[in-house]
């Protein structure tokens, strides 16, 4: 607020309302002045906050009494003449229906609140040991049914099944299984394709623990692996390696990028490597800092981010090997302890 010498801010987006409060639950506005915070939310969501709240009023807005959420916030924020929000959580409805609440003077101001998650605490990253450690815990114990004649699908409900009985909240995103020449779609759903000897299988999955999310990869192959197999993994093995042991406070994530893209392209792969290295990852699967060619963001102690190469060859299949490492000064530390050599599947 200070920065961007607001007189209150209305905040909308469910991660930053949880990150700053404690509050789980959504639906709700986080209105904050240089005097009180309060959590605006409906009958579905009063109990809840007000357990959860420490140091936030709560506030019961009744929609059905022709009031809505904006003009709660208008109410509070009439006063003054510059308010904030946090516009990338806005639709431009919600946008429309706050000026619409508030007097005609004032300035409403778009901020990006993004990069207050940025660094994790000992809290958040205890957390994100715990999400990792199911989701550890559920990749071994699929390892050990895996065969031949399986389906996708069926392989992608068995992990999430084996993460939720381990203590999973939820599943980070869309568990991806491809298998095969689908090994060559970086986002491959699961379908019905049966699992073939030859194939690649590409795992890409994520717990949920407290809120924070784990994100792994691990690609296996179906069968005794032959040249072209072990070609392309060592490949991507030996760049996901250079990504942890390259990754270090002061430089940025365009800079890791472009390191780990060098080294495929110096192995005649550059044009099958068609995705940023990585992202941040947290209470969101997907947020800040972006490891990639637009990361201008400079790395720092406390970020957690994922560092993923991989190489796609339509038609033929891929390989994608995945951590979520924690910055330190000693370097970047992975938060899975799943293994990386090339896992046959016989």
């Amino acid at each position: 607020m200070k920065q961007h010498d607001l007189d209150c801010i209305a905040i909308k987006d469910v991660c930053t309302i949880r990150y700053l409060t404690g509050f789980t639950g959504d639906s709700s506005i986080l209105y904050a002045d240089d005097r009180i915070a309060v959590l605006i939310t409906d009958g579905r969501y009063t109990e809840q906050a007000r357990s959860q709240l420490k140091y936030c009023r709560v506030l019961e807005y009744k929609a059905d009494q022709g009031n809505s959420i904006w003009n709660t916030v208008a109410e509070l924020a009439g006063k003054y003449r510059k308010v904030g929000f946090d516009g990338d959580a806005y639709s431009f409805e919600d946008a429309r229906a706050l000026k619409k609440a508030l007097p005609e003077n004032t300035e409403m101001v778009s901020v990006s609140l993004r990069g207050l998650r940025i660094i994790k605490d000992e809290r958040e990253l205890e957390c994100l040991w715990q999400a990792f450690k199911i989701s550890d815990g559920a990749f071994d114990r699929l390892l050990k049914e895996i065969k031949a004649g399986m389906t996708e699908k069926e392989l992608a409900a068995r992990l999430e099944y084996y993460m939720r009985s381990l203590g999973s909240e939820g599943v980070s995103f869309d568990t991806i299984v491809a298998s095969g020449h689908r090994s060559a779609l970086p986002h491959g759903a699961p379908t019905d394709k049966v699992l073939e000897v030859g194939d690649f299988v590409t795992f890409d999955f994520g717990a949920v623990y407290n809120g924070y999310h784990s994100d792994t990869t691990r690609t296996v192959v179906m069968g005794m692996a032959n040249s072209w197999h072990r070609e392309i993994y060592t490949v991507v093995q030996e760049a996901q390696y250079r990504g942890i042991k390259g990754a270090r406070p002061g430089i940025t994530g365009k800079e890791l990028d472009a390191m780990i893209r060098d080294y495929i392209e110096s192995r005649g792969y550059g044009k099958y490597f068609n995705h940023g290295l990585g992202h941040g990852v947290g209470l969101e699967i997907h947020e800040l800092p972006n490891i990639n060619s637009r990361g201008d963001t400079v790395l720092k102690e406390g970020m957690v981010f994922s560092i993923e190469p991989g190489i796609y060859i339509q038609g033929k299949g891929g390989v994608r090997i995945e951590d979520t490492v924690v910055l330190t000064s000693e370097g970047a530390h992975s938060l899975t302890g799943l293994k990386k050599t090339l896992t046959e599947i016989v």
